[in-house]
């Protein structure tokens, strides 16, 4: 076992295959649907959880792991040789994650083991989660691993708009006032995460307004010239594939050889956004 050892969530996204590869532990978060509760990425599928979103009469809720599962997560790690823990996880801004990873690692005095707030979420989670593991299998040390994630983290930027603003009023994600406004309007706002939490940052009129809009402010965070695009970008999704695709394939056609992402969100993220989530999640460097 290699000395050093990624854990991270579900809502980062990664394949199933990739994570037993490079031997990173996920502890799920959980959704409850109709007094029934799933653990994600291990009890529903996507297609079976946004079918049954679309028809739920009362919005699903969605709770992080208790600091019982990382405890017992991180003593098997360390029982099977691991001598340091990196512990990725969901924006403390929109999740309780990260105190519940906390009070575990409190609880395991000596042990090596360092608590990482993301920040961040979906595709953006998974693309520092690669990164570390990356670093790691490359035999980095921990302090440069932890620079790296600094960096990522403070770089890392979302831009997304969703199709009902009610989804993440009901989950406490977005203001009242803000959602019924923008539902009331027709208003496809472009949101973001301002240390981890979501943020209204532009309001326009149209979702194809918005993702042009999104589009130009990926290139001026890069500094706006024409071979300035991100080093990775994600199109995260919610129970809309062909249309993130084709959001994939304008941006490809538009910039010959840029390299897109589609990954879909799943129940924890979906509950929050409801179906027709589009979001680029991208840094540069």
């Amino acid at each position: 076992m290699n000395p050093i050892r990624v854990v991270t969530d579900s809502t980062a996204y990664l394949p199933k295959d990739w994570l037993e590869a490079h031997g990173v532990t996920v502890v799920p978060l959980s959704i409850t649907m109709n007094s029934s509760t799933y653990r994600e990425g291990f009890d529903i599928t996507n297609s079976e959880f946004y079918a049954r979103l679309r028809q739920a009469k009362e919005p699903p809720t969605t709770s992080q792991p208790s600091a019982g599962e990382f405890l017992e997560t991180y003593k098997s790690l360390i029982d099977a040789g691991a001598k340091t823990i990196i512990s990725i996880h969901i924006s403390g801004g929109i999740s309780g994650t990260i105190n519940s990873a906390q009070s575990a690692a409190g609880m395991l005095m000596g042990a090596d083991i360092t608590v990482v707030d993301s920040k961040c979420t979906g595709p953006a989670l998974g693309f520092i989660i690669q990164e570390a593991v990356s670093l790691v299998e490359s035999g980095e040390s921990k302090d440069t691993i932890m620079r790296r994630l600094d960096y990522l983290i403070a770089n890392m930027r979302t831009l997304f708009v969703v199709t009902d603003l009610m989804y993440l009023h009901k989950g406490g994600r977005l203001s009242g006032v803000q959602a019924i406004i923008g539902s009331i309007l027709q208003i496809k706002p472009v949101l973001h995460f301002v240390d981890g939490r979501i943020e209204v940052l532009e309001k326009v009129r149209t979702e194809r307004r918005a993702l042009d809009r999104i589009t130009e402010l990926m290139r001026q965070a890069g500094g706006g010239g024409s071979s300035d695009l991100p080093t990775r970008l994600a199109i995260a999704y919610a129970d809309n594939k062909e249309k993130a695709e084709g959001v994939a394939r304008d941006l490809e056609n538009r910039f010959p050889g840029f390299r897109v992402e589609s990954v879909e969100v799943g129940p924890v993220i979906g509950t929050h956004v409801g179906p027709g989530l589009i979001g680029f999640q991208f840094y540069y460097g």
